[in-house]
C-alpha cells in the first residue's frame, strides 16, 4: 500500500470513515437498488399497449440505461470500488482494525490496537494509511 505524507482534510476523513462504516449496508443496498431496475420476468399486459405496457424498445435495454445513467448507483460504485481495492493490498492487522473499529464499532482505535497487540501510534499510523488510501482511490484528494 502506498503511504502519502500529508494528513486527510477532516471533512474528507470524516467522509471516508462514514463510507467506511456503511461499507457493507452500502454494498447490499447497490445490488438491491440495481435489482429494482430489472424488468420481471412477468409480462406487463395493459389495456393501450400489449406486452410492452405501451413502451416501445427493449425491457433490458431501458433498464441497463437507467443504471448507467443513475449518479446514486455511480457514486456507490465509486465508494465501494475504493474501499475493495484498498482492502485487498491490507493484511490480516488491518483488517481486524477495520473491522472492530468501523464495522463492528466495538473499539476505539486505542482499544483495537490493544486487541490487535500493536501499539497506539501504530495502530493510529495504520488507519491514517488506510483511509488516504480510500481518499486517494475514490478521488477526494490528490496523491
Amino acid at each position: 500500500m502506498i503511504c502519502y505524507k500529508f494528513a486527510l482534510n477532516p471533512k474528507v476523513k470524516g467522509y471516508i470513515e462514514w463510507q467506511l462504516e456503511h461499507y457493507h449496508d452500502d454494498k447490499k443496498q447497490l445490488e438491491e437498488y440495481k435489482n429494482s431496475f430489472i424488468p420481471s420476468g412477468i409480462a406487463n399486459y395493459s389495456e393501450t399497449g400489449g406486452c410492452s405496457g405501451g413502451q416501445v424498445g427493449n425491457p433490458t435495454e431501458r433498464a441497463v440505461m437507467a443504471i448507467a445513467s443513475n449518479r446514486y448507483i455511480a457514486s456507490l460504485e465509486r465508494s465501494i470500488g475504493a474501499i475493495d481495492a484498498v482492502l485487498t493490498k491490507c493484511d490480516e492487522t488491518d483488517k481486524k482494525l477495520i473491522d472492530l473499529v468501523y464495522w463492528r464499532r466495538s473499539y476505539t482505535v486505542v482499544g483495537a490496537a490493544y486487541k490487535v497487540n500493536i501499539s497506539k501510534s501504530a495502530a493510529y499510523k495504520r488507519i491514517n494509511k488506510i483511509l488516504t488510501a480510500i481518499a486517494t482511490e475514490a478521488g477526494a484528494v490528490c496523491p
